[in-house]
C-alpha cells in the first residue's frame, strides 16, 4: 500500500493543475509509485481511472467557470468556444497556485499579450484586442476588492470653492482606482454586454480610462489626457494639488492656469466617482 502522504501529494498534483488529462494523471501516478486501480476504489459502473477523470474534468470546469465569470465581456465578444481555448491554454501554462480563486485571472491579460500571433501587428490591431479587454476586466475585479472611498471618513469632503483654496488642498487616490491606457474604446461594448444588447467591435484608438468604485459599484470612465495625467501623478499618500498641477502642466505643455481651471470644475465629479480622496 502507498503511504498516505504520497497519495495526498499525488492527488494534489493531479487535481491541482499539473496534470490536465487522464494520461498525464496516470503518468504522475507512476512517478509517485501509485497504482491507480489500488488507490481508487472502482465499481461496476465506473472504473478507478474513470472516477479519477471525473475529478480532473470537474476541477478544470470549475476553473473555467471562474474565468468566464471574471471576463464576461471578452467571452461575449469572442464567443464561448474561442474564450475556452484562450482560458484552457492559460490554465495549462499557469496552473493555479494561490489559496484564493480571486488570483486565478491575475495573469490572463499578460498571457494573451505574450501568446499573440508572431510577428504581431502592433497596438490597436485585432490581435491586440483580447489582451487589452482582459486587462480592463481584471481592473474591474481588482477595483471591486480593493479598499475604496467608502472606507474613508473624508471621502466626500467639501469641494474647493476657489483657485486659491484648490492649490492648498492635498489629495490622494484610493487603491480601488485603476488607471489604464487602452488601445481601444470599450465603452459601448461594456455597456451593451451589461444590458444584454447586441454589440459591435470596439473602435481602435488610444483611450485613457479610470476604473473606480463608489457606493460599492464599479464603473469605467473615459478620461481626458490632462485628467488622466493628474490622477496618474497622485499617489495613495496625500499630495499637494499645487505640485501635481505643475507636473501636469509641464508634461502636457499647457499653462498651469488652464489646468487649474479645468481641475476646479472637474473635482466634484472626481470625488463623486471615487477617483480621489481628501488627504
Amino acid at each position: 500500500m502507498t503511504d498516505l502522504a504520497t497519495l495526498q501529494t499525488w492527488m494534489q498534483e493531479v487535481v491541482g493543475g499539473d496534470a490536465w488529462t487522464l494520461d498525464e494523471a496516470i503518468a504522475s501516478a507512476a512517478r509517485h509509485g501509485v497504482d491507480c486501480d489500488a488507490a481508487i476504489v472502482g465499481s461496476e459502473r465506473l472504473a478507478a481511472k474513470q472516477r479519477l477523470e471525473i475529478y480532473l474534468l470537474s476541477y478544470r470546469a470549475r476553473l473555467l467557470e471562474c474565468l468566464r465569470a471574471e471576463f464576461p465581456v471578452l467571452r461575449s465578444l469572442v464567443g464561448d468556444q474561442v474564450f475556452d481555448l484562450f482560458a484552457g491554454a492559460y490554465l495549462g501554462a499557469h496552473p493555479p497556485s494561490s489559496f484564493t480563486l480571486f488570483d486565478l485571472g491575475a495573469g490572463f491579460a499578460d498571457f494573451l499579450e505574450a501568446t499573440r500571433p508572431q510577428p504581431n501587428d502592433g497596438r490597436g490591431t485585432l490581435d491586440a484586442l483580447p489582451a487589452s479587454l482582459a486587462r480592463l476586466e481584471r481592473a474591474f475585479a481588482e477595483s471591486e476588492r480593493a479598499e475604496g472611498v467608502e472606507a474613508g471618513i473624508d471621502a466626500h469632503s467639501p469641494m474647493p470653492f476657489d483657485i486659491v483654496f484648490l492649490h492648498a488642498t492635498r489629495l490622494k487616490r484610493p487603491t480601488s482606482l485603476k488607471l489604464l491606457l487602452l488601445d481601444f474604446d470599450f465603452s459601448d461594448l461594456v455597456a451593451a454586454v451589461a444590458a444584454q444588447r447586441p454589440h459591435e467591435m470596439p473602435r481602435p484608438g488610444e483611450t485613457p480610462v479610470a476604473v473606480a468604485r463608489n457606493g460599492y459599484r464599479v464603473r469605467m470612465h473615459k478620461l481626458e489626457p490632462w485628467s488622466f495625467s493628474f490622477l496618474a501623478l497622485l499617489e495613495v499618500e496625500p499630495r499637494s494639488v499645487r505640485d501635481v498641477i505643475a507636473e501636469v502642466s509641464n508634461a502636457l505643455q499647457a499653462s498651469q492656469g488652464r489646468i487649474g481651471a479645468q481641475l476646479l470644475a472637474w473635482l466634484p465629479f472626481a470625488f463623486d466617482a471615487g477617483f480621489v480622496m481628501a488627504g
